[in-house]
């Protein structure tokens, strides 16, 4: 990684800008797998009881409430892991701006 110099340094604020950018990019598939899922789900949802009878519209069902199911399961995952690089990008970027601040405070006294 090259030096850093400024306040957080070009390259940290590339890896910042990354972050920011992957956490933004993670909620936007996050949203179309979600809207893809709930479109499937649906369409499974929408077939009609005549199709299945008997155990085979039971199971069916649980079929149908497992992939709902595993589907907000996802959509969790997802959003956590949006939130943790948001989160570590700020936790960073203040350590890095107080890094920076200390490196030049000590400077001035050299």
């Amino acid at each position: 990684m090259p030096t850093p110099s400024g306040a957080a340094g070009p390259a940290l604020t590339t890896d910042f800008d990354l972050m920011v950018s992957v956490a933004g990019k993670t909620d936007a598939r996050n949203d179309e797998i979600r809207a893809m899922l709930r479109s499937f789900i649906a369409a499974m949802g929408n077939v009609p009881p005549s199709v299945w009878g008997g155990i085979a519209a039971v199971r069916f069902r649980d079929v149908v409430e497992r992939w709902n199911a595993e589907s907000l399961k996802l959509n969790d995952a997802l959003q956590r892991i949006a939130e943790t690089i948001r989160d570590n990008e700020r936790i960073l970027r203040e350590v890095g701006d107080g890094h920076s601040q200390r490196i030049a405070s000590v400077a001035a006294h050299l």
